[in-house]
């Protein structure tokens, strides 16, 4: 039986030159290389230079308005040096520098194979790059929605060897490479239309695969003349996947995943608990920043969940805690939140995502209520070091605000800090002067913070006691100075005359409305510290 009969068709690769000049909205034509535009353009580079040849990457699209003047003979070696480095066209601005394609560049750029677009002056390059990204955006979409499909089948059936085959035959497919790996009769390969090994480029796989297994490394990349390596480990003998161009993280995630599940599909009780590893790779790849968190992907993630919600758990922020590491801290808190939460539902299985010192927890179709109940209840239960560890939940959002709602738990988790008898705080418990406060520590303290502690450090315990409490109750009354006056318990001269001195020590004009807020936003985040209460 073949499970994987529904996938045999790729409907999404990556775009090609044909593809740009199909569409209307850009009004691109061809001037030259016709036979050539099946060529797939990987990303898109603008370039003035007499030679960016040095620069440029295999299957680049290379923007131009001819800015540089080139003679016949410069431009046929320009032309050489872009054919030699894999370009896959170039397109030539019209109408700014030149009305129309010189000739001379038509002819250097047919004798070199290189297709030649005309780009009209109402076509902004940055259309052109936003059209390629695009189109890898969604050809991105559908190595995860089609690979996550191969994985849950390895996963959820009693794969035989010869599926588990058709697996990797599938990955070559999505991946446009060669899957190469050791089966009892000899090192066997999956080609693929895009990538098929000759004799010489197959004997230096199989002694990469050699070396990796010497290794005893899960995964590795590397390069072979003109050919990028990935491989990774199985339960049997590893997998290579070669082709001639660069792999993306996420595909680099894609190999890892399936390569679990070789030789692994009779393995049924640990399989379903492995099949949630590519999704939380995705997860962790996406917030970040390692791939685009495009609100698709999320909705790709978490099939039939209409609402979800995230936590972000970590060692207190509090000033002076501990903060230690905690490895299995995560996983800890995953096992408790699907074992309190979801039921054993495949699709509602908890995402745990490593961040900085802490871990987002991803928990589809569940409200943020339940979760942190459920998160509350699993820190009350610690005895050790995780006792002193706080969460910040989000709002409940559909899963496609999933990177938004991961900044909402970020900022709950960093509220914590200013309330210690919270173990975990909802985004929405939030006000106005917590969420200013995180702005601004977000948006990193301007120099002359540190400059004002400089100068009150400077005066000695007595005197910064003294002329921080006097600015910070001058502040706090809006300018009233009895207010003022009476707060600090002193005659309203001896405050002038402190108000004054303070605006001598930090070079500050306290009439000045701006520098005043600046002074207030220093006490509110703790650039200058306020006096105890």
């Amino acid at each position: 039986m073949k499970i994987f009969g529904s996938l045999t068709t790729i409907a999404n690769m990556s775009p090609t030159v044909a593809d740009l000049l199909a569409d209307p909205a850009l009004s691109l034509s061809c001037a030259t290389g016709h036979a050539h535009v099946h060529r797939q353009v990987s990303q898109v580079h603008v370039a003035e230079i007499r030679d960016p040849s040095p620069w440029l990457a295999r299957d680049l699209l290379l923007l131009t308005t001819g800015l540089v003047e080139r003679s016949v003979p410069e431009l046929d070696a320009y032309f050489a040096a872009l054919a030699e480095r894999g370009v896959a066209a170039v397109g030539f601005g019209v109408g700014l520098i030149a009305p129309e394609i010189p000739a001379e560049w038509v002819a250097a750029a047919d004798a070199h194979q290189i297709p030649l677009l005309r780009i009209p002056l109402s076509t902004p390059y940055i259309a052109v790059s936003e059209f390629v990204a695009r189109r890898h955006a969604d050809r991105q979409l559908d190595q995860v929605r089609h690979m996550l499909e191969v994985q849950q089948r390895l996963a959820y059936t009693n794969a035989s060897p010869a599926q588990q085959v058709e697996g990797l035959e599938r990955l070559g497919r999505e991946l446009d490479a060669a899957v190469v790996w050791a089966a009892p009769e000899g090192l066997r390969q999956a080609p693929s239309p895009g990538t098929t090994l000759d004799a010489a480029e197959l004997r230096t796989v199989a002694t990469e695969l050699s070396r990796h297994v010497a290794s005893g490394r899960t995964t590795a990349s590397t390069s072979a003349g003109a050919l990028f390596l990935q491989l990774a480990s199985t339960a049997g003998s590893p997998i290579a996947v070669a082709r001639r161009r660069r792999y993306t993280p996420l595909e680099q995630g894609l190999i890892g995943s399936i390569a679990t599940f070789i030789d692994l599909s009779r393995d049924t009780a640990a399989l379903p608990g492995l099949a949630a590893s590519l999704r939380e790779q995705l997860v962790a790849e996406a917030v970040s920043g390692g791939m685009s968190a495009d609100p698709r992907l999320f909705e790709i993630l978490f099939p039939g969940a209409t609402a979800c919600s995230v936590a972000y758990f970590g060692p207190s922020p509090r000033a002076g805690a501990r903060a230690r590491r905690e490895p299995a801290a995560g996983l800890l808190l995953k096992s408790a939140l699907a074992t309190g939460l979801t039921a054993g539902v495949p699709a509602a299985t908890p995402l745990l995502a490593a961040a900085e010192d802490g871990f987002f927890v991803v928990l589809p179709a569940t409200e943020s209520a339940a979760a942190a109940a459920a998160i509350d209840a699993f820190i009350r239960g610690e005895q050790g070091a995780l006792a002193e560890w706080r969460a910040g939940v989000s709002a409940t959002g559909e899963p496609g605000a999933v990177p938004g709602l991961c900044e909402e738990a970020r900022r709950a988790y960093r509220a914590t800090a200013d309330r210690p008898e919270r173990r975990v705080l909802c985004s929405d418990e939030l006000g106005t002067d917590e969420l200013l406060s995180d702005w601004f520590r977000g948006s990193g303290a301007p120099p002359v913070f540190a400059e004002w502690r400089a100068h009150l450090d400077a005066l000695g315990a007595p005197a910064r006691t003294r002329l921080t409490a006097t600015l910070h109750a001058f502040l706090a009354a809006n300018g009233a100075l009895e207010r003022a006056a009476e707060a600090l318990g002193v005659h309203r001269q001896t405050l002038n005359s402190r108000l004054r001195e303070a605006e001598r020590e930090l070079g500050v004009a306290l009439d000045d409305p701006t520098e005043r807020a600046l002074l207030w936003l220093a006490f509110e985040t703790g650039a200058l510290a306020a006096p105890a209460r």
